[in-house]
């Protein structure tokens, strides 16, 4: 009640047991500050000072500003004020790229003010980076880095909640398993994509900015976060051989699908050169399908576990088999064409999985090749070699994975070897040549040679071979 005195009996400070002296003028001053300087009652602080005479004097201070933004209608709170509190609140010196100010009532209710930044901290992708939402509870100040607010994939966004009716003793446990801070997570999760979604619809250009400095850890968002899969897989803006230099979208993909195209195609890799070389791309070139063009660490892992977006699964022109309906040129091939190939590589391609057994489980012919002699390819459910590179660094060791070499019938390497097969398959050099093909086509796709001093050796005694 009004009138109330409390009074606190503190122990002296003592340095070597960590205690500070809690009495001291800046000391108080930085606590109200901390966890106080926006409760609505002014907070003073009265120091007795004796002047050169030994007169005593009174001096009263407000230490707290009593100014919570939060608490106040939107429309009362200037775009100033909003990114002055930011940079208060994030140490950021850029102005945000998006205010969101919210209110709830009902049976839980809270304010938020939440904040996209316009660039990426330093720390994004550290162990040690903290999340940027405080917690308070009446304006009382509870904590810093509240990760029960936000998931890890919007660790980026800055801000606080003021929640009616926690209590102010409320530990970090109690919040992960608490179903009210559940719902409010929730709603902001459900808030922040939002926001993304209307930059992206109404302003692109600044939605592209925003997209290169964060869209890599909001993908992070479509392995963590099953429930708002399809929002995420909305706001995707990727590279793609539709264009060289601007980006598309997933929806603007299937918009430009062909007439009878189920699926919708990627293919990763380390760079966007080293993905449009790629022998997996010879088909879809020459065809015009397009493909998207996914060249992120992190897009190894969403891109296989995400089924579909809009109907459409998304598939990798680098797995399974390829089944394009249009022929590469000239007319489709008959079946009597396709058993008369058959027929001719029935001897080659047993010898060459035999031949190859410790490097890939079958040697099959092409599709999707029109110019490469050679591809390597993985079954519909196998994990990448970047994928196990990944897991490797991570410290999760994973069993290699066989894979699968396919050969371009009509490539002059691939017929002359087929030749040189029928005539002499006894041949010791022709083994020396298979390792040849499947090191090329190892390297094709920017992998790792087993042994690369071995290969050069090969490669260089063939040559000198035609001189």
């Amino acid at each position: 009640p009004v009138g109330t005195s409390v009074t606190l009996h503190l122990k002296s400070a003592d340095g070597e047991d960590g205690m500070a002296d809690y009495l001291a003028d800046w000391k108080i001053r930085q606590i109200v500050k901390q966890y106080s300087d926006f409760i609505r009652w002014p907070i003073r602080m009265t120091t007795e000072r004796a002047d050169a005479d030994g007169a005593t004097t009174h001096e009263v201070d407000t230490l707290n500003s009593m100014k919570a933004l939060w608490a106040r209608p939107r429309s009362e709170v200037t775009e100033a004020e909003y990114s002055e509190f930011y940079k208060q609140i994030s140490h950021d010196w850029l102005d945000p790229a998006e205010t969101i100010h919210m209110r709830a009532e009902g049976k839980f209710e809270y304010e938020a003010l939440l904040f996209i930044p316009a660039q990426a901290p330093v720390d994004l992708f550290s162990r040690e980076t903290k999340r940027g939402m405080q917690l308070y509870v009446k304006r009382v100040f509870i904590m810093d880095d509240c990760e029960a607010l936000t998931p890890n994939y919007l660790r980026f966004v800055k801000g606080v909640v003021d929640a009616h009716d926690l209590s102010l003793n409320i530990s970090r446990e109690i919040l992960q398993h608490d179903g009210q801070i559940r719902s409010v997570r929730r709603r902001l999760v459900k808030k922040v994509l939002g926001a993304l979604k209307s930059m992206q619809a109404n302003d692109t250009e600044r939605y592209a900015k925003l997209w290169i400095q964060f869209g890599r850890v909001l993908k992070e968002g479509l392995i963590e976060d099953t429930d708002n899969t399809e929002a995420l897989l909305e706001l995707v803006s990727a590279a793609s051989t539709h264009d060289k230099e601007e980006t598309t979208t997933l929806r603007e993909y299937v918009e430009r699908m062909k007439d009878g195209q189920e699926a919708i195609y990627y293919l990763t890799g380390e760079t966007r050169t080293m993905v449009e070389n790629s022998p997996h791309m010879e088909a879809f070139t020459a065809k015009g399908y397009e493909v998207l063009i996914l060249t992120d660490p992190i897009d190894e892992v969403w891109a296989d576990q995400v089924p579909a977006f809009e109907g459409h699964r998304l598939q990798s022109i680098a797995k399974g088999q390829v089944d394009l309906d249009e022929p590469v040129g000239g007319d489709q091939e008959s079946d009597l064409e396709k058993a008369e190939r058959d027929e001719d590589f029935a001897d080659l391609l047993p010898w060459l999985t035999a031949t190859l057994a410790e490097q890939v489980k079958e040697v099959r012919l092409s599709s999707r090749l029109t110019t490469s002699a050679a591809c390597i390819v993985g079954d519909a459910h196998d994990m990448t070699p970047t994928l196990e590179k990944m897991y490797r660094a991570m410290g999760q060791p994973t069993p290699p994975v066989k894979r699968i070499l396919e050969l371009n019938p009509t490539h002059p390497l691939i017929t002359a070897l087929r030749a040189a097969h029928e005539a002499n398959a006894d041949d010791s050099g022709l083994a020396e040549i298979v390792e040849l093909v499947y090191g090329g086509a190892l390297l094709s796709e920017g992998g790792d040679l087993p042994d690369p001093a071995r290969f050069a050796r090969l490669l260089s005694d063939r040559l000198a071979r035609t001189l």
